[in-house]
């Protein structure tokens, strides 16, 4: 699987944004972690896995759904999970920042 990440931050707290594509599945998934800094502790804001709207659904999908927890990413992101999908791309880690 493809694997676009992006570190932020949110309310304060350190957030990280995983989006790709993945390769036997032949979708793409989203996962937005935050990590607390007091323990360490990764407490999931979203997940594919816990989301029936998200099976077999378009880059659009979770642009929404980043939107609605009130997060941005770079364009960048998207362009490349695509071009991951155009070309069923696997084992690619790519690390996103703000332009």
């Amino acid at each position: 699987m493809s694997q676009h990440i992006f570190k932020t931050t949110r309310a304060g707290e350190p957030i990280s944004v995983l989006l790709g594509w993945d390769r036997p599945l032949e979708y793409f998934f989203l996962v937005v972690e935050q990590v607390s800094v007091e323990n360490n502790d990764e407490i999931y804001l979203y997940s594919n896995l816990d989301d029936p709207g998200a099976i077999d659904c378009s880059l659009d999908y979770f642009r929404q759904k980043l939107s609605e927890l009130g997060i941005s990413v770079p364009d960048s992101m998207f362009i490349e999970a695509e071009s991951d999908r155009k070309h069923n791309v696997g084992n690619r880690l790519v690390e996103h920042h703000l332009e």
